[in-house]
């Protein structure tokens, strides 16, 4: 089968992410993709009534498998307030809902 199929450890991906004006600059943003374990466990914890168990579940992720955004580390303690837009796009990347940059990805 395909290597294409499987995550390896230690994978990285890169996805550029246009600008959206008012909102976030273009982020060039290198991540681990994550195994389907950790999809399961978003969704448990976005079943929680409390919101911040979902919001902590986030913040552990990116900084867990987010590499860099812009040539640069998240700093842990500003994870948690990174624009709900950026979070979001972090945490899809994060978890395989949007795509990698295919080209860019070739030769990794």
């Amino acid at each position: 089968m395909s290597d294409a199929l499987y995550i390896e450890d230690g994978y990285t991906q890169t996805r550029t992410v246009p600008a959206a004006a008012g909102l976030y600059p273009e982020l060039v943003v290198v991540y681990r993709p994550a195994l389907a374990r950790e999809r399961k466990a978003y969704h448990a914890k976005g079943q929680s009534p409390d919101p911040a168990v979902l919001d902590n579940h986030e913040t552990d992720l990116i900084g867990k498998y987010v590499v860099s955004v812009n040539g640069g580390e998240l700093e842990k303690g500003k994870t948690a307030r990174l624009k709900p837009a950026v979070r979001a796009i972090l945490v899809d990347l994060v978890l395989g809902y949007a795509p990698a940059d295919e080209a860019r990805d070739a030769k990794n």
